[in-house]
């Protein structure tokens, strides 16, 4: 029996991957569904707008990142909230701002230091000879 042991380092996870685009609440469900439609992802993250103006030079640190995050909009919530009866008029559905329909949660974000290891468990696996 061999015993393997697996770890990944986060930046390695995340090499090649494009930069979180900030989708802000304040944006309609159309460009949530177009936005979605167009992601690699399942869902989208909304944020609020910084409250600051960028200041050249200014480092926004992960505390206030985490206190602008609102939650991941997928296309379930789009379709659960257009199939309110109040939403029957698909045209100013359309219009309402995404902020009336993502679940706040901002506990899903999870920022951790690119050198951040993601150990896992020892995994046991039996070698089978075929004769």
């Amino acid at each position: 029996m061999a015993s393997v042991f697996l770890y990944h380092v986060v930046g390695d996870l995340t090499v090649g991957k494009p930069e979180m685009v900030e989708f802000y609440e304040t944006e309609t469900v159309e460009s949530a569904i177009r936005a979605i439609g167009e992601s690699t992802e399942c869902g989208i993250p909304v944020w609020r707008k910084r409250s600051t103006p960028s200041i050249p030079g200014f480092v926004e640190n992960s505390e206030m990142r985490q206190h602008r995050f609102v939650g991941i909009l997928n296309s379930l919530d789009i379709v659960a909230f257009l199939a309110k009866s109040e939403c029957l008029q698909e045209e100013k559905a359309m219009k309402i701002p995404v902020s009336e329909v993502v679940c706040p949660n901002n506990t899903l974000l999870k920022q951790v230091d690119p050198g951040t290891r993601l150990d896992h468990k020892p995994r046991n696996f039996e070698f089978l000879s075929l004769e």
